[in-house]
């Protein structure tokens, strides 16, 4: 567990469930209309314009300071204004985080060094904004604390996962809301960003279905004929989203308390853009009542899109403003495949056309020179 890239879960289609819904009429009408109110963000570090970010990953932290001289020559000649850093998890810091030692990763206890203090230092002398992303998977503790575990629909429990409300009321929560403070606090970053913060088969528990029944005045999950929890249906999505909604407010509060924005990652809804995610407990809007911005995963390969499907979703996006959305270009593809140079052209030609040309592209670890070679075309002029 060293320094790895982000684990990206295979997402399970978003199309029309297998077996017929279930629920009662009255049920199957619950509806959420989230009211989207623009939230004041800091100003003391304005984010350029248009934002063109890289995100970095280090394939083993122990061996990434060989690796920075070439990945900085790379970002500064192709016109990278913002860079992400990992922090690691709350369970897997890439930092010294004061007072929790245990926490620490095995690359920081062997070599001795604070990996994000270094990068931010380095990066923060000539980058217009630093965002330090904090993923909220925990394999650690989960392995720890069991009963944490977020439980699938068909009743497993997931290993990195904790539950809805684990997160929102549990110990790994105020675990995350105290590394943010602390990131905020100690560290000269922008911004933070909370990754991993999906929920789809999984989240279905005793504590989490008590929350829903609670939300919602239901007796019970919404379930598909087999008895299985229909874990596509609405209502489920827009409970999750006010949960989810819940922690935002409180990471919202400590970031600006420090001067710092909030950035959220949040998927798509590939195929039926209009979901908004909510099927992740991510809806756009309810996230932007808290988070400064969303940072919308365009993983087009991955999810069996052309690269130009960008401009689709960034076409869809334009209501929430350019000043709240970010496009996150991934580099992963089906079975394990890196996407190619002249996808990437593809993708970013479609966002620099569109209404939302901020850029996100990851990981740094899969970017070739020809992949460089393209960033340099396009950002740097």
């Amino acid at each position: 567990m060293s320094g790895c890239a982000p684990v990206i879960a295979a997402q399970p289609s978003s199309s029309t469930p297998e077996f017929p819904i279930a629920v009662s009429a009255s049920t199957s009408t619950l509806t959420l209309t989230p009211t989207y109110t623009p939230m004041p963000t800091p100003t003391a570090t304005p984010i350029p314009h248009p934002i063109h970010a890289v995100r970095i990953d280090y394939g083993d932290y122990t061996k990434s300071r060989n690796m920075v001289d070439a990945l900085e020559a790379n970002m500064r000649q192709g016109g990278v204004n913002m860079v992400a850093l990992s922090a690691g998890r709350a369970d897997w810091t890439y930092f010294k985080w004061e007072g929790h030692p245990e926490a620490w990763s095995s690359d920081v206890q062997n070599t001795g060094i604070d990996f994000l203090a270094e990068d931010v230092a380095r990066f923060k002398a000539w980058a217009d904004h630093i965002s330090v992303v904090v993923d909220v998977y925990a394999s650690r503790y989960v392995a720890a604390h069991p009963e944490s575990a977020a439980i699938s629909a068909d009743g497993n429990p997931s290993p990195y996962l904790v539950s809805t409300m684990q997160l929102v009321e549990g110990q790994l929560g105020s675990d995350l809301l105290q590394m943010l403070d602390y990131i905020a606090a100690n560290y000269p970053v922008d911004s933070i960003a909370l990754t991993e913060l999906a929920y789809h088969v999984d989240g279905y528990g005793n504590d989490d279905q008590a929350a829903y029944m609670a939300h919602t005045g239901l007796s019970d999950w919404p379930r598909r004929a087999n008895g299985q929890v229909d874990f596509e249906h609405p209502s489920v999505g827009e409970w999750r989203s006010y949960e989810i909604g819940r922690f935002l407010e409180k990471a919202a509060a400590i970031a600006h308390g420090h001067g710092k924005q909030l950035f959220m990652d949040v998927d798509v809804s590939w195929g039926n853009l209009s979901n908004e995610a909510s099927e992740y407990g991510q809806n756009y809007a309810v996230m932007l009542q808290h988070a400064d911005r969303i940072i919308v995963w365009d993983y087009f390969s991955l999810s069996g899109y052309n690269p130009e499907y960008t401009g689709d979703i960034a076409g869809y996006l334009e209501k929430y403003g350019p000043d709240r959305v970010i496009l996150s270009v991934g580099l992963w593809g089906k079975n394990g495949s890196i996407v190619s140079p002249d996808q990437l052209r593809l993708a970013m030609q479609a966002a620099l056309g569109s209404p939302i040309p901020h850029l996100w592209i990851t990981p740094s670890l899969y970017l070739s020179d020809q992949h460089w070679q393209v960033m340099k075309e396009l950002w740097s002029h």
